[in-house]
């Protein structure tokens, strides 16, 4: 059940916020932690099982590892419980992949394969076990105390917002909101215009860049020419960006409106001078996550240059590799490592007089480029479509009005110059012009006038969504 589907906006979500303010308080937890679960198992059934399954493993070695005095027993109970869950994560999300890699070389060598069922993949199964080892991990070094009740503990990994992409929020964030949740008026009008802006991200940026883009990405590459890659990876950016910090945005929304507080997870991650910037820009609390539990684990950067370079490495390897189970996810962290490597070594200096524009162009178009090998099915596919954007000799060649009319219309172009706009407007002219508005109209005139904004977006999403064919959101295969 995605957040832009009829079923969740005038069924699911409606009823739950009506009968969440509705009920007394103190049935407020159960009442949402009941409907999470109904709104992953319409979904998910098998991520339903398994998620409850795992959070009574974990709540029970939460208390032990809490109940352990400082020793090898501690460290015992907190390597099985997170073991555990790395174990459950890499069957469903990992087998069918190295086990498709090992019958493949089986075959190569005249044997035959491992008989194998393919294993459906839970929803969200990622974000999941990164809460739940979070929690493990903070409760073991005694930065939280475990949760109040099952309920609490329960109601931590599955509340429906959050629960099947995100943002990854840390249990100390919203622990005492587990167990009493409190909102006001002000909330819900916040949440809601939050809610309406990220359902407007999705349907009227995300989906038709996606609509231009997928179509390029999928060409023959006798048909593709260097204008033609080049505006499918840049479109691709913005379905990628705008669908997912949408996503999160309707996230942030809800969980406000019920009285949590879910963690931002963009900053304008595309307005950045180098990749350094832009990985404390983007997916922000995936960034914290490895930081914290897998970066300075290793080392950080206490133990010397090399060991420092070597932790960046092992991160944005693990990074890629958790967004999916192809070889082009590796690769993918393996070239944004690479730029990171570069930045601290050389870049950050070596352009420290270039003009801001230009140094953010740059950053940009080496950004979109490693977006290909993301992208892609394939390494040598991605390579072909990388070699082509380059491909001076094929500029020019196989041009067709014809097809690019197919591939973007006048909407889309406005779409697009939209997209631009908001990633690319100068910051400082953003700011000034706040300040220009708050000074010049009273809270109350600005509060009517993001109300009408809100509703007049929401309106034309709403229209957007039935007339169009469903588009799933992109980071619910991660």
């Amino acid at each position: 059940m995605g957040f832009s589907t009829v079923t969740f906006l005038f069924y699911f979500l409606p009823l739950m916020l009506l009968l969440y303010f509705a009920v007394p308080a103190k049935y407020r937890v159960p009442l949402l932690l009941g409907g999470s679960y109904v709104f992953y198992f319409w979904g998910s059934p098998t991520g339903a099982a398994v998620l409850l399954a795992g959070t009574v493993i974990d709540y029970l070695f939460g208390g032990a590892i809490n109940g352990a005095g400082p020793g090898r027993k501690k460290k015992m109970l907190l390597a099985v419980s997170v073991t555990i869950n790395i174990l459950i994560l890499f069957y469903f999300k990992y087998s069918n992949f190295f086990i498709g890699e090992i019958n493949r070389a089986l075959t190569f060598f005249g044997s035959s394969g491992i008989p194998w069922t393919a294993v459906m993949f839970p929803v969200g199964i990622s974000f999941i076990t990164f809460h739940k080892i979070s929690y493990l991990v903070d409760i073991y070094y005694g930065r939280v105390a475990p949760a109040e009740s099952f309920t609490a503990y329960a109601l931590y990994l599955a509340m429906f917002p959050k629960l099947t992409q995100g943002p990854i929020v840390r249990y100390h964030i919203i622990s005492e909101q587990l167990t009493a949740p409190k909102y006001s008026f002000n909330d819900i009008y916040e949440g809601s215009i939050r809610f309406c802006v990220g359902f407007a991200k999705k349907v009227l940026l995300a989906d038709p860049m996606g609509a231009v883009a997928n179509p390029i990405l999928s060409m023959d590459m006798a048909n593709l020419t260097v204008g033609y890659a080049w505006l499918g990876i840049v479109c691709y950016s913005f379905q990628l960006y705008f669908d997912f910090s949408g996503y999160c945005d309707m996230a942030i929304g809800i969980g406000r409106m019920l009285g949590f507080t879910i963690p931002e997870n963009f900053n304008r991650p595309f307005y950045s001078q180098n990749f350094t910037e832009h990985w404390t820009r983007w997916h922000i609390t995936l960034g914290n996550f490895f930081r914290e539990y897998l970066y300075i684990p290793l080392g950080g950067n206490r133990a010397g240059t090399l060991k420092t370079y070597r932790n960046l490495w092992i991160v944005f390897l693990v990074s890629g590799f958790w967004h999916g189970a192809n070889w082009t996810y590796l690769a993918w962290g393996f070239y944004n490592g690479l730029f990171i490597f570069l930045d601290r070594i050389i870049l950050i200096r070596l352009l420290r007089r270039v003009p801001v524009p230009l140094k953010m162009a740059l950053f940009y178009m080496l950004l979109i480029v490693g977006y290909v090998l993301f992208r892609s099915d394939t390494i040598a596919g991605a390579f072909l479509y990388i070699h082509r954007m380059f491909d001076v000799t094929a500029i020019g060649s196989i041009q067709s009005s014809f097809l690019l009319a197919k591939l973007i219309g006048n909407r889309d172009v406005f779409v697009l110059t939209v997209c631009l706009l908001i990633c690319f407007f100068p910051q400082p002219l953003i700011d000034r012009g706040r300040l220009l508005i708050s000074g010049r109209f009273s809270g109350t005139v600005i509060n009517r006038l993001r109300m009408a904004a809100a509703g007049l977006i929401f309106l034309l999403s709403l229209i957007s969504m039935i007339n169009n064919s469903f588009s799933p959101f992109i980071y619910f295969r991660f």
